[in-house]
């Protein structure tokens, strides 16, 4: 097997809040919304779906937790170290918080965020 990812899920505790954050702090715009759920629709075959947590936990028969980190990050690379400084102030606009200052390293420049659930994005440009 060869494995594609195609949609990544995040669980979420207030739609309204994060598609806000999605769509209007972030810029996504092709959406399909559900009652439970949003999904945009990214580059290629790629899709992110914000899915309420209460329904998330039921569908995936786990149990909700009150302390949340982030285990993973998803990363989206920038053109330039600008237009990481300029997502990342976006994020921050629209509710997200910057657990760290962006740092310049050899081979680019990369930055963090978290959206309102606390979900960790990373911004990077890597140097040609």
């Amino acid at each position: 097997m060869k494995p594609r990812v195609s949609i990544i899920t995040l669980a979420v505790d207030d739609l309204d809040k994060s598609l806000a954050f999605y769509r209007y702090g972030l810029g996504l715009s092709d959406i399909t919304l559900g009652g439970d759920h949003i999904l945009f629709q990214l580059e290629g075959d790629l899709s992110l779906v914000l899915y309420l947590r209460h329904e998330f936990d039921k569908s995936a028969n786990q149990s909700s937790t009150t302390e949340r980190h982030s285990a993973i990050s998803l990363s989206h690379s920038a053109d330039s170290k600008e237009e990481v400084d300029s997502i990342l102030n976006k994020a921050k606009e629209a509710g997200g918080t910057i657990p760290t200052e962006a740092i310049e390293y050899d081979w680019g420049y990369t930055g963090y965020f978290k959206d309102p659930d606390g979900h960790l994005w990373e911004i990077v440009y890597f140097k040609s």
